[in-house]
C-alpha cells in the first residue's frame, strides 16, 4: 500500500476523491492522508510529524505563492526535509488568488524553484506546466473559499490530483527504457513506399510529435524504428526530407523489412540485450498492434491515432513515456549502445572470445562511492534486474549514511566509457564480510567486471582479517544470471541457521559463501575458440523461491489502461465526470421533484452514498464540514442560489427541506416581468407540450 500524505496551505482535501480514482484505474493501492489546514511549515520540520514518518510512499506540499510568508524560510524548510525523508516529496505550486499581481507569484515561484535545485527527493510541479498539461476553464471558486478556504472549483482539484497521480506513477512504476516506432503515418503522414518522399507529409504536429521522441532519446531511452517498408524508402526520408526533425543519428537500432514486427521486436531485444518487457511500441495499425500482444504480452503496444493533431496529443498523455530523474549516464545510453555496436564489431570479426576480451583493453575501476554518486547506485538498483543478487530498492538516504560501506564500479573500454555500472555494499561482521548488494548493469555484463568485483571483496575481506565472504541472494524471475554467477564460482549457501531469511516483502534472502582467499583468486576465462564461454547449465543455478514483485508480470492489459487514459482521460472536466460516475450508483426512483432528484444526485456525489428517500439527512448519511462548503458551492454552481447557513445545521437539512429553499430562493430571486413571461409561454402550451418538457427535464 503506497502511503501518500499531504499538507497544503488551503483546504486541499477535494483532492482525496481525485487520487483515490487514479489509485483505481493504476490498480495502485494507495491511502491518502491529510496534515491539518495550514500546516505545511511545521509537518516540514517536525520530526515527529506527518512527512518525516512516511516510509513507505510520497508526499505531498501544495501551496500558494502569496501564502508564503517568508519564501526563503519555506525554502529552508524544503531543504531540511529533503535530507531527513527517505521518500519523495512533491511541492506543487498552484495557483493565487485573482487580483494578485502575477508578477508577485512568479517571482515567489522563481525563489522556490531556485531555492530547491540540487535536492535529493523533491520533484517541483510548477504551476505553468500544470495549466499547460490539464488547462480548465475556471481554477477559483470565490464562494468556497470564503465558506471553508475551498480556493478552487472541483475542475481544478481534478487537474491537479491527475497532475500528482502522474508525477506519482513515474516516481513509482518501472520505466520503460526502449521505445520503438513505426514510420508510416506514425512519424509522417503517407506511405513513402506509394507516396514517395515527396508525397509524404510532416506538419507541425508530426514535427512536434518527432522532437517529443528524440527528446525521449535525450532523457536516456533508446530509440528504434520498426517498419514493414523498403529500407531505402525509409533511410531517403529520414536522411533527406527538410522537415524531418527525427534523424538517422537519433536510432539506436532499426529494423525496415517485410517480416513480423513481432520478430523484429525479438531481434532488437536480443541486440539491445534487453527483456521485451522494457519495450514500447507505437504503430498507428490496430492490425500491426494486435500481432506484436499476441506474440508479445509483456510488450507495452499502443495503437497510436493516425490523425497528426490527435498522435501528438496521445504520446503526451502517454503516461509510461514520462521520465522522472535524468541523470548523465541516462543522456549518455545512446552513445554508449552506439559504442557497443563497435565492440559487436570487433566481436564478429573473426577472432577468438579471448583475443576479443584482449583486444577491447577493459579497464575496471572499483572505489568507495561518493556523496554525487548516490543518486546514480539509487538508480540502479532499481533499474538492474538481471545481473542483481539480491534486488532490494535502495533511496539516497539508504546510502547516504555509509552503514553497510559501498562501493561503485565503473568500466571504460578502447571504444569509450561505460560510466558507472555496479554497486557492492559491504559490512564486516566477524570472519565474515557480508554483501547485501551486488550489481552490474547488463551493458557490462559477461566480460569479466563481476569476477574483478567479487575478487576486490576478497582481497578486502583478507586484508580486514575476514575469512569468508557471504553474498546475499534472493532469487528471483529475472535474475538468472547473476544465479549462473553463483554457480560458476561455487559459492554454496550456508548452513549455520542464519539463512535462509524471509523479506518483508514476502521473498526469500539466502546467504551464499566462498571462502575469502577463493573470493580474491576468482577472474575470468573467455573461451579460446571463436565460440562463447559456456554459461553454466540452468540445473546448476541457485533455485528460484520466489517470483520477482519489483516489476509487473505482463504488459498484458496494461495497454488499456494507457490507451484509456491518454485519448479520454486527458481533459480535468472528463476525470471530474469520472471520479462522480463511480460514487453516483443507480438514479433515484420514486422522486418526481427534478430538483430533490438533483440534489439527491449531488449529495450522492459527495457523500459516495445515495440518499434513499427526500427525508434522509445530511449529517446522518456521513456528510461533515467540507462536504458541507462542496454542496453549497454546487448549489450555487447548478440552481443559482445560495443557500442560508442557518438551514445547512439544523435537523431540517433533509434532501426535501433543502429543495424547497432552493424553490423559494429562485423564485424570490426571479423578477415580476420574468415570472409573467413565464406564465405566458405556459398558456401557449398545449398538455402533451407541457409533458413532453417535464420529461426531459427528468430525463435530465
Amino acid at each position: 500500500m503506497l502511503t501518500v500524505r499531504v499538507a497544503a496551505s488551503f483546504t486541499a482535501e477535494p483532492l482525496a476523491e481525485v487520487l483515490r480514482f487514479w489509485a483505481g484505474e493504476l490498480a495502485l493501492p494507495m491511502a491518502v492522508s491529510f496534515a491539518p489546514y495550514g500546516q505545511v511549515f511545521q509537518q516540514l520540520l517536525d520530526p515527529e510529524g506527518a512527512l518525516r514518518a512516511n516510509r513507505d510512499g510520497v508526499n505531498v506540499v501544495a501551496v500558494r505563492p502569496t501564502d508564503l510568508a517568508d519564501p526563503d524560510g519555506f525554502v529552508a524548510a524544503l531543504r531540511a526535509a529533503d535530507r531527513e525523508t527517505t521518500v519523495p516529496l512533491l511541492l506543487a505550486i498552484c495557483p493565487d488568488p485573482p487580483g494578485t499581481d502575477p508578477r508577485t507569484s512568479d517571482a515567489a515561484e522563481r525563489a522556490v524553484r531556485d531555492g530547491v535545485t540540487g535536492t535529493t527527493h523533491l520533484r517541483l510541479l510548477g504551476l505553468a506546466h500544470l495549466t499547460r498539461t490539464y488547462p480548465v476553464t475556471e481554477a477559483h471558486d470565490g464562494y468556497a473559499d470564503r465558506l471553508g478556504r475551498v480556493p478552487y472549483t472541483p475542475e481544478f482539484f481534478a487537474a491537479l490530483g491527475t497532475a500528482l497521480a502522474r508525477t506519482v506513477h513515474t516516481i513509482v512504476s518501472p520505466r520503460p527504457k526502449v521505445v520503438v516506432v513505426d514510420a508510416d503515418n506514425t512519424l509522417w503522414t503517407g506511405i513513402v513506399g506509394e507516396d514517395g518522399i515527396g508525397g509524404i507529409t510532416v506538419d507541425r504536429d508530426r514535427r512536434a510529435l518527432q522532437q517529443l521522441l528524440v527528446d525521449q532519446r535525450d532523457a536516456g531511452r533508446l530509440l528504434c524504428l520498426c517498419s514493414r517498408n523498403n529500407a531505402a524508402d525509409v533511410d531517403a526520408v529520414l536522411a533527406g526530407h527538410p522537415e524531418m526533425v527525427l534523424r538517422p543519428e537519433h536510432l539506436t537500432a532499426s529494423r525496415v523489412d517485410w517480416q513480423p514486427k513481432s520478430d523484429n521486436l525479438r531481434s532488437l531485444a536480443e541486440e539491445l540485450n534487453l527483456g521485451l518487457d522494457s519495450f514500447v511500441f507505437l504503430d498507428d495499425s490496430p492490425i500491426e498492434v494486435a500481432e506484436v500482444r499476441a506474440a508479445h504480452p509483456e510488450v507495452l503496444a499502443l495503437t497510436v491515432p493516425a490523425d497528426a493533431g490527435r498522435a501528438l496529443a496521445f504520446l503526451r498523455h502517454c503516461w509510461p513515456l514520462d521520465t522522472d530523474r535524468v541523470t548523465d549516464e541516462d543522456r549518455q545510453r545512446s552513445a554508449r549502445y552506439e559504442q557497443e555496436n563497435q565492440r559487436r564489431a570487433l566481436r564478429e570479426s573473426g577472432m577468438s572470445l579471448a583475443d576479443f576480451h584482449a583486444n577491447l583493453a577493459l579497464r575496471v575501476d572499483i572505489t568507495p562511492a561518493r556523496p554525487d554518486q548516490h543518486e546514480r547506485v539509487a538508480q540502479l538498483t532499481h533499474r538492474t534486474n538481471q545481473f542483481n543478487l539480491a534486488p532490494v530498492r535502495l533511496d539516497v538516504r539508504d546510502l547516504r549514511s555509509g552503514d553497510p560501506e559501498c562501493l561503485v564500479v565503473t568500466v571504460a573500454d578502447r571504444f569509450g566509457e561505460y560510466g558507472l555500472v555496479g554497486a557492492m555494499r559491504y559490512a564486516l561482521d566477524g570472519d565474515l564480510l557480508r554483501v547485501d548488494t551486488f550489481l552490474l548493469s547488463c551493458r557490462a555484463l559477461g566480460r569479466g567486471v563481476e569476477h574483478r568485483m567479487l575478487a576486490h571483496l576478497g582481497e578486502l575481506a583478507l586484508h580486514r582479517g575476514a575469512t569468508t565472504v557471504e553474498l546475499s541472494l534472493i532469487p528471483t524471475a529475472r535474475n538468472g544470471p547473476a544465479r549462473d554467477f553463483l554457480a560458476e564460482i561455487a559459492a554454496e549457501p550456508a548452513d549455520d541457521g542464519t539463512s535462509p531469511v524471509a523479506e518483508p516483502d514476502g521473498s526469500t534472502r539466502i546467504g551464499y559463501l566462498l571462502p575469502a582467499g577463493a573470493a580474491a583468486g576468482v577472474h575470468h576465462r573467455p573461451g579460446g575458440s571463436d565460440q562463447p564461454a559456456r554459461p553454466p547449465d540452468a540445473t546448476d543455478r541457485p533455485p528460484l523461491v520466489e517470483p520477482d514483485r519489483a516489476t509487473p508480470a505482463t504488459n498484458r492489459e496494461a495497454w488499456r489502461v494507457v490507451e484509456r487514459i491518454a485519448t479520454t482521460l486527458t481533459d480535468p472536466s472528463a476525470v471530474r465526470a469520472a471520479v462522480l460516475a463511480g460514487h453516483r450508483g443507480p438514479a433515484a426512483t420514486g422522486v418526481e421533484d427534478p430538483i430533490e432528484a438533483r440534489v439527491m444526485q449531488i449529495w450522492a456525489e459527495l457523500l459516495a452514498v445515495r440518499p434513499a428517500t427526500p427525508e434522509d439527512n445530511f449529517f446522518a448519511l456521513g456528510g461533515q464540514s467540507l462536504q458541507l462548503v462542496q454542496f453549497m458551492a454546487r448549489v450555487r454552481e447548478v440552481f443559482a442560489v445560495e443557500l442560508p447557513v442557518d438551514l445547512l445545521f439544523t435537523p431540517a437539512f433533509t434532501v426535501a427541506e433543502v429543495s424547497r429553499e432552493i424553490r423559494r430562493r429562485q423564485l424570490d430571486g426571479a423578477d415580476e416581468t420574468e415570472l409573467t413571461d413565464l406564465l405566458a409561454e405556459l398558456d401557449r402550451l398545449s398538455d402533451d407540450e407541457i409533458e413532453l418538457l417535464l420529461a426531459e427535464e427528468d430525463a435530465q
